[in-house]
């Protein structure tokens, strides 16, 4: 699973999923690929969440999961 941070871009006003890797970058790039320079960046989880970092996310822990619990 990829760690990510939830932070409120300044560009768009919206609540993206950052790889917490990212840190010390000039740019923060979402998973959804909006990127935006880490001044406009407020380390914030409050706010309207992006979709598609909502589906980009959820795509992820699924892929952790065992798909196989419901075959039984």
């Amino acid at each position: 699973m990829v760690d990510v941070q939830w932070w409120l871009s300044g560009y768009d006003s919206q609540v993206h999923a950052f790889r917490t890797e990212q840190a010390g970058r000039d740019f923060g790039e979402a998973l959804c690929e909006h990127s935006v320079p880490t001044a406009k960046i407020t380390c914030t989880d409050e706010g309207r969440r992006c979709m598609a970092c909502l589906l980009l996310v959820g795509d992820l822990l699924a892929e952790r999961l065992d798909a196989t619990w419901r075959a039984s």
